[in-house]
């Protein structure tokens, strides 16, 4: 009896279910079906629906991501968040796994009761601000077609960062979560373009932009403000940990050789957001910040 064939049958009499993953997108039931998945989940042809992701968005997300995590084909186990699915009772809840054994891999779906139900309506607001940020990553290609980045540094333009701002400072209200802000000014950038042209000044900023790019942390939005303004929207960050993030990016930035002007440095203000405050004062305080920054005589770190 392999790994798989074993927790399944350790698992048949409680509400769990195991589905086999036999390629990319493809997979098969296991062992004794519990009675609430086939509440939730019409039957195929064939038996059992083996694909529940197509009548749960919470689901189709998972799954995204547990392909992702199979790809890497290492030995271990991704977790979901605990929702609640539409079709089963107040005092119920579910929660996936995505598992690597050496005899394969499969993603386990169990259904929780009473004892979770608490956790379950803090984390409903999660879930459905989940759902509209899952929208919003899907639609930055569309988004990018009606050209809403910033053509010099491929960067988000400011409208498209707005938008971004107002959406994970919600979810930052409603969950509790870090959320942090850097606002980065480029030094002198008048003397740049006066000295060296506004052909070097653009090489300064596509450069600038590149080091975003390359040093940022993935779920980290940058944009290019306006001129030589540069925001960088930090999730899950709280304020130490972005000012050691604005210190490590303006470090890099000194350090860099940039085309035609060589030495160009930057100064920033930071900031964390606190809830419930609006974004014009999130903004504000950034930008106070950056401010302090630049009177302390630039190339430095100011938060506020």
């Amino acid at each position: 009896m392999n790994d798989l064939d074993f927790i399944c049958s350790i698992l048949s009499e409680i509400d769990v279910v195991i589905l086999k993953r036999l390629s990319p997108g493809k997979y098969s039931l296991l062992g004794q079906i519990p009675a609430f998945y086939y509440e939730l989940y019409p039957m195929d042809e064939d038996g059992p629906c083996a694909e529940p992701w197509k009548y749960s968005d919470m689901l189709a997300f998972f799954l995204e991501d547990a392909e992702m995590f199979f790809a890497r084909g290492e030995l271990g186990e991704y977790s979901s968040s605990i929702w609640q699915e539409a079709g089963i009772g107040n005092d119920q809840a579910l929660f996936a796994q995505a598992i690597i054994t050496p005899s394969g891999a499969a993603i386990v779906l169990r259904l929780f009761h009473e004892e979770y139900i608490e956790r379950v309506k803090i984390l409903q607001k999660a879930r459905e601000n989940l759902l509209e940020r899952k929208k919003l990553k899907r639609d930055l290609e569309l988004y990018k077609k009606i050209s809403r980045y910033d053509a010099l540094t491929s960067l988000f333009n400011q409208a498209t960062f707005s938008e971004i701002l107002q959406a994970e400072t919600m979810n930052a209200r409603n969950t509790g979560s870090n959320l942090s802000l850097l606002m980065m000014d480029i030094d002198n950038f008048k003397l740049v373009n006066d000295t060296y042209g506004h052909l070097a000044g653009d090489a300064v900023l596509a450069a600038l932009g590149k080091i975003l790019q390359s040093h940022l942390r993935t779920g980290d939005i940058a944009a290019r403000y306006g001129g030589e303004e540069f925001v960088v929207l930090a999730t899950n960050t709280s304020r130490d940990q972005a000012f050691r993030m604005a210190e490590n990016l303006r470090k890099r930035i000194e350090d860099f050789d940039f085309p035609h002007t060589g030495r160009t440095t930057v100064s920033v203000g930071c900031t964390a957001y606190l809830a419930p405050e609006n974004i014009r004062d999130f903004l504000q305080r950034a930008d106070f910040a950056l401010y302090d920054a630049k009177r302390d005589g630039k190339n430095n770190t100011k938060m506020r």
